[in-house]
């Protein structure tokens, strides 16, 4: 894996959280006796510009389905926030 700002190897892990669930998907009441996918979550830390960063196991139109719970564009504490950041 590479570092995604400075292509840098990364090889330095800072912390593993071993296994864990995609983000925000909830299961529904049918799913509750099925077997849930978990993916390995490693942070990895770049040696060279210090950018944190996960791998991806999980491509990102998997993840932000029409089941999505989330999205930061819709949340307006978070818009000030980030917009204090850029202005």
């Amino acid at each position: 894996m590479q570092c995604r700002f400075c292509k840098t190897k990364l090889e330095h892990v800072f912390i593993d959280l071993v296994n864990s669930p995609a983000s925000n998907s909830f299961l529904t009441e049918e799913q509750l006796n099925e077997p849930e996918t978990f993916y390995p979550l490693k942070v990895y830390t770049c040696d060279k510009c210090f950018l944190v960063q996960v791998d991806e196991y999980k491509k990102s139109d998997a993840i932000f389905d029409s089941n999505y719970v989330y999205f930061s564009s819709y949340s307006t504490s978070w818009l000030k926030h980030a917009k204090a950041y850029t202005d």
